[in-house]
């Protein structure tokens, strides 16, 4: 019987100005159900389930014995839990249609029902949850949550909260939960289905029970640039990523743009050959709240954020030839992400007029792997940087460059350490006397890498790459509500969803 129902420097362009979301696409067998029934046949256990989570369910009834008894108790559990308390995955499988799961034995080849495989939607696991400190109870900022062993991750966000979306054939994967201070998480894909809090414990740092070798910075210098060809892929890869960009004014969001893009990854050892960027599909808010005065843009977008990619583009804090313009001091050994790390700070030294930076890297303590790094503009560097930063602005207006922080995560993978995330913030005072202008803009632009394949290609078509000179904002759609499909994406933070629900949006 068969039952069936149907950058590193973001060039600012100053112009004049006229005056937890739920995820449309996820898979069903994220329902959550509540059941309690014991000594029932199966035929009744799968009609209340059919009936609480709106789904039918198709099976061979040689198959299954649906007069046999069972006993099952279950409070806001997934479908997918519940279906495998019945069903042992080692020996059935389950299969999404639409609002139908087929029931079949695994070595079955063959559906019930004759559907052309091109024809079945693939419905991904949208796995969602907040990650909080065990002790204090506080959401955890920018913890990597990815599968384990795989090129697949997101990151919480402001208040905690993370969305990761994967295959249905990974949903038995394990994933990882990590951040700085914290012992690492793991747990089955399938169990946050289920448990969408997740507690992190802060952890000691023994270092007394690590053998860790004292070095010098120039001895560690040495390393990082002996070890690159080591650490960091000599192929080209195809990276996916997800874009952000965000500008507020003074306290008021003006513009949320947002793109998934795909960036062709160049060898590290190749200097000549720059990574390639295009967008794959991309949306932006009207302006959640109307600029005053300045309409500010930015130029180069997603382009110019892959410039922040220290490594690869051998930033001079990295550089020999300019290491006698910085002051350098192996300050401590931490554990960061399950391994001790050597912390390299530098700063410039008094002669260095150039555009500086202060920072600390964060070194592995054996590859000599180059993991993170964060580093800002030191004053000189500041007021050098203004120029070159801002290209234009009204007359009678001035601009002062008030503050940048950049970072840089890598993460390891097949051997080799890969960029993992980018972020680039900037704050500048604008001011005219004449208008009454005095405010501050305060842009952040996120890069997040969701996956990473092997590549035969060399270069995007020239009319599909995003260039240094184009302007992000003026190259997308507006927004709507089922746009990310499948696609890895950065939650809005609680502060940043309440200014699209001002513009009715989710």
């Amino acid at each position: 019987m068969l039952r069936r129902l149907s950058i590193l420097l973001l060039a600012i362009l100053l112009l004049p100005a006229f005056t937890k979301a739920q995820q449309q696409n996820g898979s069903v067998f994220e329902n959550r159900i509540s059941i309690n029934l014991k000594n029932q046949q199966l035929n009744t256990i799968l009609d209340q389930i059919s009936w609480q989570a709106g789904v039918y369910f198709s099976y061979d009834s040689s198959v299954l014995n649906t007069s046999q008894k069972y006993s099952i108790e279950a409070e806001d559990k997934s479908l997918y839990t519940i279906l495998n308390q019945l069903f042992n995955p080692d020996e059935f499988k389950l299969l999404e249609l639409e609002n139908q799961v087929i029931i079949t034995k695994n070595n079955e080849t063959k559906l019930l029902v004759e559907i052309p495989s091109d024809s079945i939607e693939v419905k991904y696991f949208f796995l969602s949850g907040k990650i909080i400190d065990g002790r204090k109870e506080d959401p955890i900022k920018y913890a990597s949550v990815s599968v384990i062993n795989k090129p697949i991750g997101t990151l919480s966000n402001f208040d905690g909260n993370f969305l990761l979306k994967i295959h249905p054939d990974l949903i038995r994967d394990t994933i990882v939960i990590s951040c700085m201070g914290y012992g690492q998480e793991y747990m089955p894909a399938w169990k946050i289905l289920d448990d969408d809090l997740i507690v992190m414990n802060q952890i000691p740092i023994r270092l007394k029970e690590i053998k860790v070798v004292t070095t010098t910075p120039e001895k560690l210098l040495n390393n990082i640039r002996e070890n690159l060809s080591v650490n960091y892929s000599e192929d080209a890869l195809l990276m996916t990523g997800f874009y952000r960009e965000t500008i507020r004014q003074d306290d008021n969001y003006i513009n949320v743009s947002e793109a998934v893009v795909e960036i062709l990854k160049a060898p590290y050892q190749i200097e000549t050959r720059t990574d390639d960027v295009r967008i794959v599909k991309g949306r932006r808010s009207p302006d959640v709240k109307p600029f005053q005065w300045i309409n500010f843009k930015l130029q180069g977008g997603p382009f110019t954020i892959t410039r922040l990619d220290v490594v690869k583009t051998f930033e001079s804090f990295i550089d020999p030839e300019f290491q006698h313009l910085y002051n350098y001091c192996v300050s401590k050994t931490i554990w960061y992400y399950g391994n001790p790390i050597f912390v390299l700070e530098f700063k410039p030294t008094t002669e260095n007029t150039e555009m500086s930076f202060i920072g600390e890297m964060y070194v592995h303590n054996e590859s000599f792997a180059i993991m993170h790094v964060n580093f800002h503009f030191s004053k000189t560097g500041l007021r050098n940087a203004e120029s070159v930063m801002i290209k234009k602005k009204p007359k009678g207006v001035k601009a002062k460059l008030a503050d940048t922080d950049y970072s840089v995560n890598y993460q390891f993978y097949n051997g080799k350490w890969h960029l993992s995330t980018l972020k680039a913030s900037v704050k500048f005072r604008v001011r005219s006397r004449f208008d009454k202008i005095n405010s501050e803009y305060h842009s952040v632009s996120d890069l997040l890498i969701t996956d990473i394949q092997n590549t035969d290609l060399k270069k995007f078509a020239r009319s599909e790459s995003f260039t240094q000179h184009d302007i992000f904002v003026e190259m997308i759609d507006n927004y709507d509500q089922r746009f990310w499909e499948n696609y890895n994406i950065i939650k809005p933070d609680e502060d940043l969803q309440n200014a699209f629900n001002k513009q009715n949006l989710k």
